[in-house]
């Protein structure tokens, strides 16, 4: 039966009534620390799901105070930073903490905790912790104990060998409860400037890594005794890898016997056999799982000691991992394996429902355009298995323009920007990323598209002059990521220019640029060109007006030429009469052997005339459109389409229907043409206005 847990708790209670203390950072025994921080035990429980935070203090924290010799650590008190005020304290349900000796210096501190943590490392607590009531003893005055926590377990720590590590761990949230009313925990004491100490930490990602803070080191006191007895110890070269795994171990036991260890026995997979009897001998882990390790060694003087590391070797843990690389026309993807280690054999699952859909390395697949794609990969080596999942949109195209941690302009002002469309068939936008302010992951949020004809510059304070064409949905992703944002129906942009506003409502939006001047930002490729140029504070009427303002996001889009979809948007307002404007709704997208149906509303006497043209430029192959209807009597309503299809329709409730069948031809893939109805109205002597202009692209 393994002694060392009995000797140390025995050491322990003697150690209590004698103890000896050294506070770290050194200097901060009788000095408060030159600065304050909330980690590892203050942070109020409804900002952060939990804390991790490893503190590594140099060695020289404690040879410059006498200590240079190992000692058993019995107990851990952090203090409050000066101050003068009270709080009322409360119980973390659950936490740890744990002590080891730092493979690393202080300085090389790195957000990965493993490879802060030296292989001697000991849980010496876990259970709740209380943060202890108290007031201040007053500025600039070190502060009562807030937190005390006896270690469970001892820990033998030699200052020859290397750093300490300080790691503690728990959650927050309900795992927090406070003791009344009142300010429930303050801030801990901290020394940076001059400090020989620095820190890891997991806080608002916990228990993933935040950063890490160098030099920083909060102020510890520490019991201790001085290491009189037997004390096995030892260091693993490895912990982790694939199998067969060699590791080489480092025997650091101490004997205060003039003569020294005399024997050890090593134990290296807990099958209870000594599998060597060498001071530092080497084994190959030739099988998959996790490996309890034991050491135990005698002396002329004490009883034997013998430490075990429970699960210290883990052979062939794996992180499952992967790419996806768009092929043909964006929507089939390689999918390949990256996991590390190589796994053995694989399930991937395409859609979601838990079904594997191929058990192949590095397959291809196909998803829906203008969806998302969520794929689920596990990995398998030997006898573990990991899971990751990622999700992209597909669309057959896409034009970044940047993602940053850039200005933030407010919730429901607007980026405005100008859009050219050089595909002839024109593109059908199906979802907009946006660089969204709010740092936390998950934030819903919806947004709006507003369209003109030609350019933003000069119309950004007059809303009549723009069309809400689009809106959608999204989750912010944090700062400078992209949030995916699908529309709720494909935007149909034809050939030619726009401005283009997006407005963003439950966040706000991110743009570059810091002032008045500069330049615009240009993006571009085979099919369009974003010119990014201003903000406004509100939506166009009113508010401050910023340029140049480079907007953040990215456009995902097919054309007829990639993805074949039909598409039809609106390209141009039109003119009221006795009632709004005539707008039209789209209710089938024409395909050859479908159907073009739309409707327009506003019809005071229930008639229009449907034109269905092929040009929105030239009108009777001269002149050009748009064209003012002033001379035939209805100034203001612009003509925008060519009359080469022309339907007389009768409707009622104010509205009317057209309903063109499409041949069955591939050949009419991809035509343009472009539809405006002639309201009949008695506001003007032509007896007409128009109804707004909508481009359409034959799809399939």
């Amino acid at each position: 039966m393994p002694r060392l847990p009995f000797l140390l708790s025995a050491l322990a209670l003697s150690a209590l009534a004698s103890a000896q203390t050294i506070t770290v950072p050194n200097g901060t025994a009788f000095a408060e620390g030159n600065s304050s921080n909330t980690f590892p035990w203050g942070a109020n429980s409804t900002t952060i799901p939990g804390l991790h935070v490893q503190c590594v203090y140099d060695s020289t924290n404690f040879t410059a105070q006498g200590v240079t010799s190992p000692i058993v650590i019995t107990r851990l008190r952090w203090r409050a930073n000066g101050t003068t005020s009270s709080w009322v304290g409360g119980t973390y349900a659950a936490a740890t903490v744990a002590l080891s000796t730092a493979p690393i210096d202080w300085s090389a501190i790195t957000t990965t905790f493993a490879s802060n943590e030296g292989a001697d490392k000991v849980v010496c607590f876990s259970g709740p912790v209380q943060f202890l009531a108290g007031t201040g003893n007053g500025t600039s005055v070190p502060g009562p104990t807030v937190v005390d926590v006896t270690l469970t377990t001892p820990f033998v720590y030699n200052p020859t060998l290397g750093d300490l590590v300080i790691d503690a761990d728990h959650l927050l949230g309900t795992n927090f409860t406070i003791n009344g009313t009142g300010t429930d925990r303050v801030a801990l004491d901290v020394q940076t400037t001059g400090a020989t100490a620095a820190r890891a930490f997991a806080s608002s990602n916990y228990p993933a890594p935040n950063g890490v803070q160098t030099p920083s080191g909060t102020v510890v006191t520490i019991d201790y005794a001085p290491a009189n007895g037997l004390f096995a110890g030892f260091a693993a070269s490895t912990t982790r890898g694939p199998s067969p795994l060699t590791v080489n171990f480092t025997d650091s036991s101490f004997s205060s016997d003039a003569g020294g260890i005399t024997s050890w026995s090593w134990d290296f997979n807990g099958d209870g056999i000594a599998d060597s009897n060498l001071q530092n001998p080497s084994f190959t882990y030739t099988g998959c799982g996790n490996f309890n390790v034991s050491l135990t060694v005698t002396d002329a003087s004490h009883p034997a000691s013998t430490l075990t590391r429970t699960n210290l070797i883990a052979t062939d843990e794996i992180t499952a991992s992967f790419t996806m690389t768009p092929l043909t026309a964006g929507t089939v993807y390689q999918l390949t394996d990256t996991s590390s280690p190589p796994a053995t054999s694989w399930s991937w699952d395409f859609n979601g429902d838990n079904i594997a859909d191929s058990t192949a390395q590095n397959p291809v697949t196909a998803f829906p355009l203008c969806s998302t794609a969520t794929v689920t990969l596990t990995a398998t080596r030997n006898c573990r298995s990991s899971s990751v999942t990622k999700s992209t949109y597909v669309a057959s195209s896409e034009l970044t323009t940047t993602f940053g941690a850039n200005n933030v302009g407010t919730v429901g002002s607007v980026v405005l920007s100008d859009f050219n469309v050089t595909n002839p068939c024109g593109i059908n936008i199906c979802a907009i990323d946006h660089n969204a302010s709010s740092t936390t992951t998950g934030t819903p949020f919806t947004f709006e598209v507003y369209l003109t004809p030609g350019s933003y510059v000069g119309k950004d304070n007059d809303i009549t002059q723009w069309r809400l064409v689009a809106t959608g949905s999204a989750f912010t992703a944090g700062s400078g990521l992209p949030s995916v944002g699908p529309l709720t129906s494909p935007l149909h942009l034809p050939f030619g220019s726009f401005g283009v506003a997006v407005r963003m409502i439950g966040a706000s939006v991110r743009y570059s640029g810091s002032g008045t001047g500069g330049s615009p930002g240009v993006y571009s490729n085979s099919d369009l060109t974003i010119t990014t140029g201003a903000a406004r504070s509100t939506l166009f009427n009113g508010g401050s007006f910023f340029s140049i303002r480079q907007w953040n996001g990215r456009v995902h889009y097919d054309t007829c030429q990639t993805g074949g979809t039909p598409g039809m948007g609106w390209f141009g307002g039109g003119c009221a009469g006795t009632m709004p404007v005539s707008q039209q709704t789209v209710n089938t997208l024409p395909t050859p052997g479908g159907a073009l149906v739309v409707t327009w509303n506003n019809l005071p006497f229930n008639f229009a005339a449907a034109v269905v043209g092929f040009s929105n430029t030239l009108f009777e192959g001269s002149a050009p459109l748009p064209a003012d209807l002033g001379p035939v009597g209805a100034p203001g309503c612009p003509l925008r389409v060519t009359d080469d299809m022309l339907f007389m329709q009768f409707g009622a409730n104010n509205q009317t229907t057209l309903n063109v069948p499409v041949p069955l031809n591939p050949a009419l893939l991809c035509v343009n043409f472009y539809t405006q109805a002639a309201v009949a109205d008695t506001v003007n002597a032509f007896g007409f206005v128009m109804s707004e202009a909508w481009a359409g692209t034959v799809g399939q």
